[in-house]
């Protein structure tokens, strides 16, 4: 057996089994990225205190001045990632502030599929990438194999990406290399900067995406084509991992988080320089469907993340998924052992209902049969998120304008940061904040204030 994709689908399999029987897109863009945060959040963000925060800002004369809104002064997105590196420059830990990968580091590949629409897959892919870059300074990539696009949507706007892309903008069918070279090379093997300017910035930095549009379609099309080939000069299943892997071999990390500050300030060129070095980890957003193009994308995945809604309807359709991705990662494994989702692999319940009793019992169902593979932090169906959607936004850059769409924006960034904490301690065990646990702590308890 290869890797833990192939042993976390067959134990996903079984516990199905027996769970089983039992917008306005175009203001977003104008407006992409305005909200700015308080310094006790991004005390919160830093995994500091508030005392110490404030005492470092008094100390250090290049620490942002942000703006005032009232008596509060509050900072941008880039104010954020400038005091990271403040921070870093003296700690004696400098990747608690910026963590990143070190030289030899691996490149995690984190995927988010589902075989069914209207999962929240392209809404938890966002809210993890963004989540990574708030909470850790992390210099993500971000690639949409989704034709429909809602990926991009939460991104475009931006110095990289300031519009809707077109028919003229490459996605991750060229990103693969799946289009013709010429008449006598059926694909095209991109050098690694090739690659890399496929990666547009967006407003968060540190943050590109591999933007999606209709013509991704293409990459069905252009595998059938090149399965056709006689004999084929590649494995149909190899062509993004090994893309991703020429790019990663020329972008490999070389500035270190204490390396930013000269004479007491940031350097904004080599701030700049070193948040578009690399990466340091890639998320893929998948086409809700099995197909060869989204094959491609497993195959290339160190992770697996599957948001799933706890219909009974919809654990059948995940059980077809399973059934389907596991018999083509067997066909794969007979022929070509390499390693498949060798990182951590997981199951997201989504969009469950807190008061529907049928939805909390495929949960329990799921966590009795199969506890290692699903996550027992899920994403609860919220009104809120539905106002962050209409325009696009993540619940980490929307700002609702009334006061009790608020609290409902605050309870759902509190879910999704203890669902992104659930994730990252799977990943990267030993960085998760705390999120997760506190969360299970309160959502487990009844009135009296005792476990449930």
């Amino acid at each position: 057996m290869s890797g833990t994709l192939e042993q976390f689908l067959n134990d996903l399999s079984r516990g199905l089994d027996k769970t089983m029987v039992s917008v306005n897109k175009d203001l977003t863009i104008r407006d992409r990225i305005k909200r700015s945060w308080s310094m006790r959040q991004c005390a919160r963000f830093l995994n500091v205190s508030i005392q110490y925060l404030t005492k470092f800002a008094r100390e250090n004369e290049d620490f942002p001045s942000g703006e005032y809104v009232g008596r509060e002064r509050v900072f941008t997105l880039k104010d954020l990632m400038h005091i990271r590196a403040l921070l870093a420059a003296s700690a004696k830990r400098p990747y608690d502030y910026l963590a990143w990968r070190k030289p030899g580091d691996e490149l995690p590949v984190i995927s988010f599929a589902s075989q069914k629409g209207g999962t929240a897959k392209s809404l938890t892919a966002a809210h993890f990438a963004q989540y990574l870059s708030l909470h850790f300074g992390m210099r993500v990539g971000v690639m949409d194999a989704d034709p429909q696009s809602t990926l991009t949507l939460y991104f475009v706007g931006g110095e990289g990406l300031p519009q809707m892309p077109d028919e003229n903008t490459a996605t991750l069918v060229d990103f693969a290399g799946l289009f013709m070279a010429d008449e006598s090379s059926p694909f095209t093997d991109h050098d690694a900067q090739t690659l890399d300017s496929f990666f547009l910035k967006t407003s968060w930095p540190g943050l590109r995406i591999v933007p999606a549009h209709g013509e991704t379609s293409e990459g069905e099309l252009q595998i059938a084509r090149l399965i056709r080939e006689n004999p084929p000069e590649k494995a149909f299943y190899r062509y993004l991992r090994d893309s991703i892997e020429r790019w990663r071999a020329h972008h490999q990390p070389r500035t270190a988080p204490n390396q930013l500050v000269t004479n007491g300030a940031v350097d904004p060129d080599a701030l700049d320089a070193a948040l578009i070095e690399t990466l340091d980890c890639i998320i893929i957003d998948y086409q809700p469907a099995l197909t060869l193009f989204q094959l491609n994308n497993v195959v290339a995945s160190s992770s697996l993340v599957i948001p799933q809604t706890m219909k009974g309807f919809d654990i059948a359709t995940l059980s077809t998924f399973i059934t389907g991705l596991r018999g083509m990662i067997n066909h794969i494994l007979d022929h070509d052992r390499i390693e498949i989702g060798s990182g951590a692999n997981m199951l997201l319940p989504t969009i469950v209902q807190r008061t529907n009793e049928q939805d909390l019992k495929q949960v329990a169902n799921l966590l009795e049969h199969c506890p290692t593979e699903v996550l027992p932090v899920f994403y609860l169906r919220s009104d809120a998120i539905a106002n962050a959607s209409d325009v696009y936004q993540s619940v980490y850059e929307y700002e609702p304008d009334t006061r009790g769409k608020k609290k409902g924006i605050e309870r759902f960034v509190t879910n999704a940061d203890a669902v992104n904490d659930a994730i990252v301690g799977r990943i990267w065990p030993g960085r998760e904040r705390g999120y997760a646990r506190t969360w299970l702590d309160e959502f487990y308890q009844d009135d009296d204030g005792e476990d449930t």
